[in-house]
Order: structure tokens, then C-alpha cells, then sequence
């Protein structure tokens, strides 16, 4: 069953949203920080992770709102209308509810947000970006939050790992390291990141991987925070 984007405009007006990857960062973390925040999971870091069902969960691969409801996950899941990674293939016919994302620009187009495929004030869409970390990001803005936090969403390797223990078969997954490595996620999310941040949202990186004094894990890659 699909549901409509727009029910969720403005729900979270004034208030911080808390994006949560899958980076090795999850070494010093407790899913219960979260039980008491706003929070925005992307793909399968909820189940994955053990955060609770009411976390938003939002994902650019069309096959993963039925594969989450096969692990028994029942949080609201946002999801594209269509196929936009992978390459050609059958339009989503979900199985699960599902909001669905509107018109999306077509995928493998240059990172232009701001001038062709920002969503206007009163359209009901999402920006899709080159990660769904960049369609958390405008959900966030599109909820109407006054601030987002990424955690866990760290452009590079905690001691020596890109995602954390049992996100992946193979904690350094070999896609994950080439975006990493080419700057390819950081580069996109420092320009979306001026982006909202010029449209009166802030934006912030949360490291519980170090404490204030630098102390934690070994941490290897581009940057772990946003521009």
C-alpha cells in the first residue's frame, strides 16, 4: 500500500531530526540514545542496529520497504516511486506501505540541487541526492526541523571499517569504499549541507566515536564531519 507524502509536511515543525547511518561509529553507541529523540534511520539501520520501531527509516533502493517488513520491521519507511539504483528494471510494486518520494530527478545526473531539483516550498517530494543520507536530509527540511544532526553517517573508516558489525556480510563493503575514497558522499553532502543551511536549518555532525579530547577510535578517511 503506498500513502501519501504529504500527510508528513511540516509534522516535525521546530524540532531537531536525527540522522543515523551504519558507520563503525555503532562501537560506541547505544540504540537507546535515540528512544527519546526525532529520529531518521537510513535502510536497514533500524533493525540492524536495534533502534526502536518508531524511528523514521528512508532508503533510495526500491526492494528494501518489503525486504524490512520481511525482518519484521514495521516503522514508517519513505521510499522512491520508482527505480533509481541499479540501473534499468521493473518499477517498486510494494508489497508493504510505503510514503513513496514524487518525482525524483532521473539518477546519474550532475549533484545540482539548488538551481534544477530542490523541491519548491509547496511541492510534495523529496531531494534524492547521491545517498539516501541526502534524502534523510531533505525529509528533515521537508518535516520542517529547524536542525539536523548526523550520527554515524562519517565519510570514512572507525578502526579500520567502514559500517558497523553485522550491517554488512563484509564490514568494509568494496561500494562503500570507493565512494568514500573519491570524496564522492562528502563533496555532495557539504554542498547540501550549505544548501539547507542557507535556506535557515542547521546542520551538524554528532562523533560518539572520540570524546572531547580526541580519545576513541582510530578514525581514516576524507572527514568525519560535515563541511
Amino acid at each position: 500500500m503506498v500513502v501519501a507524502l504529504s500527510s508528513w509536511r511540516g509534522r516535525w515543525r521546530g524540532r531537531t531530526a536525527y540522522v543515523v547511518g551504519s558507520s563503525n561509529a555503532w562501537k560506541r553507541l547505544d540504540p537507546r540514545f535515540f528512544d527519546d529523540k526525532d529520529t531518521i534511520a537510513l535502510n536497514k539501520v533500524g533493525p540492524k542496529f536495534g533502534l526502536s520501531q518508531k524511528v523514521l527509516t528512508v532508503t533510495q533502493y526500491a526492494r528494501l520497504p518489503d525486504e524490512l517488513r520481511a525482518m519484521d520491521w514495521w516503522g514508517q519507511v519513505f521510499a522512491p516511486d520508482r527505480k533509481i539504483q541499479g540501473g534499468p528494471g521493473p518499477e517498486p510494486q510494494y508489497q508493504s506501505d510505503a510514503y513513496t518520494v514524487r518525482d525524483l530527478p532521473p539518477p546519474n545526473l550532475d549533484f545540482d540541487p539548488f538551481l534544477k531539483h530542490w523541491p519548491g516550498p509547496d511541492e510534495d517530494r523529496l531531494f534524492h541526492g547521491t545517498t539516501s543520507l541526502h534524502m534523510a536530509m531533505s525529509l528533515a527540511w521537508y518535516l520542517g526541523c529547524s536542525s539536523v544532526v548526523t550520527v554515524a553517517c562519517d565519510h570514512g573508516y572507525w578502526d579500520g571499517m567502514s559500517n558497523g558489525s553485522g550491517y554488512y556480510d563484509d564490514q568494509n563493503h568494496q561500494e562503500t569504499r570507493n565512494l568514500i575514497d573519491n570524496r564522492w558522499w562528502l563533496n555532495h553532502t557539504d554542498e547540501l549541507a550549505a544548501h539547507l543551511r542557507g535556506l535557515g536549518m542547521g546542520v551538524y555532525s554528532l562523533l560518539p566515536a572520540v570524546n572531547a579530547n580526541g580519545e576513541g577510535l582510530s578514525f581514516k578517511g576524507p572527514r568525519a564531519t560535515i563541511g
